[in-house]
């Protein structure tokens, strides 16, 4: 079954064999969903009843201020969870729209069968486990950066992030500028405007999405 091949590359579900997940299946509460790109998921408000794994495709958790502007607090890929923090929460419902930024496949499972996948493997309840405090981890890093960071700020942070990651200060940006605006919380003009600005000031240089770093990313 498509579902018990996709649910079988994912990290969480990989202390069950294919023929656990295959009984699971049949027990019903797992559903595989397709989605088109810009197609609303859910809405901000809605309850959550489902975990829900990204098997193809992105998207992202998302909000849009009075002025149109989008700020994408989180953008969830292949493999990737979420409904974990909210599915056993007497605060269930989404604080955030979810939207898929590219066409994509969702496996949803009802809480039932969670509860169910818990009990039979300790393996898994950690795992979750170990996912909810990340997300929840992750949620005061956003929200400290929003509150006391300017653009400045959390463009190099994320800048020296990316040069780690690709091990240069030559880095190659893995978004659009647009993309990459929405993620930061900021106008796409606000982030060119600082680019450039970094730019004069000789703290890096940029041709379309290559960025060069003249600070050390380990500062």
């Amino acid at each position: 079954m498509e579902i018990v091949r996709s649910l079988s590359k994912v990290a969480l579900f990989q202390c069950f064999s294919d023929e656990e997940l295959s009984q699971f299946l049949k027990e019903g509460g797992m559903k595989l969903t397709h989605y088109a790109k810009d197609q609303l998921v859910a809405l901000q408000g809605d309850a959550c009843s489902t975990l829900d794994v990204i098997v193809e495709g992105r998207l992202s958790l998302q909000s849009i201020d009075e002025q149109g502007a989008v700020f994408k607090a989180r953008v969830l890929e292949r493999g990737e969870i979420w409904g974990a923090t909210l599915l056993f929460s007497r605060y269930n419902r989404y604080p955030l729209q979810v939207v898929c930024d590219r066409a994509c496949s969702v496996i949803r499972i009802k809480r039932s069968v969670v509860l169910s996948l818990c009990s039979t493997k300790p393996d898994f309840l950690v795992g979750l486990l170990q996912i909810i405090s990340d997300r929840t981890y992750e949620l005061g890093l956003t929200v400290s950066k929003l509150n006391e960071q300017t653009l400045r700020q959390s463009l190099l942070d994320y800048l020296s992030q990316l040069s780690r990651q690709q091990g240069s200060d030559s880095v190659t940006l893995p978004v659009s500028k647009t993309e990459l605006a929405n993620r930061l919380g900021y106008a796409r003009t606000s982030l060119s405007r600082e680019l450039a600005l970094l730019r004069d000031e000789g703290l890096l240089s940029f041709n379309g999405r290559q960025v060069h770093l003249h600070i050390s990313s380990k500062s």
